[in-house]
């Protein structure tokens, strides 16, 4: 996906069997207390009930072991360097 289509969202189909994590933002004076988990599980619940096959995101490099431990796994550095930072490709399988 380019650079632009991200931005746009270009191609987004509400049908499709994959979807993908634009943002996950937790407080940092929140941090540490469970909430990712949490947040991340509801999320994975709510997308198997719409019988989706699988989850994408991309993250900066530091958050890389946090989607690991929540089960997803490392796919590549992206080619996206969207806000000039480097992206690290990410999914998981439902």
């Amino acid at each position: 996906m380019s650079d632009e289509d991200f931005k746009e969202l270009i191609g987004h189909d509400p049908d499709a069997p994959n979807v993908v994590i634009m943002s996950v933002v937790v407080d940092p004076t929140e941090q540490g207390k469970g909430y990712s988990r949490s947040l991340m599980d509801e999320f994975v619940r709510r997308m198997q009930q719409m019988n989706k096959e699988a989850i994408h995101l991309m993250c900066k490099e530091h958050h890389v072991p946090l989607y690991e431990k929540l089960g997803y796994g490392y796919l590549r550095r992206s080619a996206s360097d969207h806000g000039g930072m480097a992206w690290h490709e990410m999914s998981m399988r439902l």
